[in-house]
């Protein structure tokens, strides 16, 4: 009767432990270990990539300006994302995506694809927004606010 007592309060814990960690990893924000320097962001420039129109080239540029990634972050922390596997995604199909990458110096990126509302780190993991879409009018502001 003490074994399965025992048995049965380890497996109670062991579920509580799973269920803990399994709410910890799917409401994950990418964007929580941004702000975790007190110096500020470790991300240093944008790149905004404008898919061509026509069979006209795409256009890219980019901005330096450490005050425009930290406008940029502050936007996205008022989302929520969770974090998917990209073979269920099926963004990559013949239509080109308008896409902002954010850069550091050690060459981590993070891609934002707007039209989807994903998130890409370092082409490896995959977030979606849970409470979206995004604000493609905010988005787009931006955007010409920071185009040359």
């Amino acid at each position: 009767m003490k074994i399965r007592a025992v048995l049965l309060a380890l497996l109670v814990s062991a579920g509580f432990y799973v269920m803990v960690q399994t709410i910890k990893e799917t409401t994950f924000q990418p964007t929580e270990w941004l702000y975790a320097d007190q110096d500020g962001t470790p991300y240093s420039s944008i790149s905004f990539r404008q898919p061509g129109i026509h069979e006209q080239p795409s256009v890219t540029w980019k901005v330096d300006q450490v005050d425009e990634v930290n406008r940029l972050l502050h936007f996205l922390q008022a989302y929520e994302f969770e974090r998917v596997d990209p073979d269920t995604l099926q963004l990559f199909d013949d239509q080109p995506l308008f896409t902002i990458d954010l850069h550091d110096d050690s060459g981590n990126r993070m891609t934002i694809l707007i039209e989807e509302g994903i998130l890409i780190q370092n082409d490896q993991l995959y977030y979606e927004v849970v409470n979206g879409p995004l604000q493609v009018d905010w988005l787009m502001e931006f955007i010409i606010s920071n185009k040359p």
